[in-house]
């Protein structure tokens, strides 16, 4: 546990702006301050790149981002566009997208990425031992850490690593991983019940590279601005200091205005 109790810096996710631009969300993340209700003003320092927002990321635009703003942590977070045609892939796919995967590192590399996030995926690809292992596969390959991002109850049990028992075999793995708090919330309402300790387990876990944070009903994954006056249940831990990993917080910001920023060629 975190004896120090300090609080992450909350970074936004782009993935928060919605469909638009990898280029208009970074812009907005700039131009714009972020802000959550609760947590406030939020940091543009370090910035997903996600699948949400719309085009082609391509090595050219990755050495782009990187030369126009130096001061910034880039990293991709799951199945972001990284072809010309959209693919989803998650790590249950590792033995179908070694391709995608490569070209994954490829920008990482670029962009000097710290580390590499992405989901499980589904139930009916792969188990949970094989997805573990593939995460550790792809870790060797891209040669920077690889994080498990779990998920949450469907009534056709679609997704892995949607349960407490699953859960708790991703502490008890020797994975990295990404704790979306969100998802433990569709987890807890779903299930009628908090596994407390676990969770402060997941979050003080060295292993966790990210926490991802918004709110949602406890019915599916609506990314959600936190509420001030009523807190979800773990704010209760997280104010307390027990992770020291990077915070992105994926709840919908609002898009000011339009951005015809273009990638100049090199």
């Amino acid at each position: 546990m975190n004896s120090s109790c300090s609080f992450p810096t909350a970074h936004v996710s782009l993935g928060a702006y919605g469909r638009v631009s990898h280029i208009e969300a970074i812009q907005q993340a700039l131009s714009h301050p972020p802000t959550d209700p609760l947590l406030g003003q939020l940091s543009a320092r370090k910035l997903q790149l996600c699948p949400q927002n719309l085009g082609q990321i391509t090595e050219e635009m990755a050495m782009h981002f990187k030369d126009t703003h130096p001061e910034i942590e880039f990293r991709l977070h799951a199945n972001v566009q990284l072809e010309a045609q959209p693919r989803w892939v998650d790590l249950c796919d590792w033995l179908d997208a070694k391709d995608w995967f490569k070209q994954a590192g490829r920008i990482s590399a670029l962009l000097q990425a710290p580390v590499y996030t992405a989901h499980a995926g589904r139930r009916h690809k792969a188990t949970l031992p094989q997805v573990l292992g593939y995460a550790k596969e792809a870790e060797q390959m891209m040669g920077i850490p690889v994080g498990i991002e779990g998920h949450y109850p469907t009534r056709n049990d679609r997704w892995l690593i949607s349960s407490w028992p699953e859960y708790r075999c991703l502490l008890e793995s020797d994975v990295h991983y990404a704790l979306d708090l969100s998802h433990l919330h569709i987890v807890a309402c779903q299930t009628g019940c908090i596994e407390w300790g676990l969770v402060k387990e997941l979050l003080a876990s060295p292993r966790c590279l990210e926490v991802h944070v918004s709110h949602n009903d406890g019915s599916g994954d609506q990314h959600w601005l936190l509420d001030r006056e009523s807190p979800p249940w773990w704010w209760a831990i997280l104010s307390r200091g027990y992770s020291d990993a990077e915070m992105f917080v994926e709840g919908k910001q609002r898009v000011v205005s339009s951005c015809n920023i273009l990638l100049k060629p090199r």
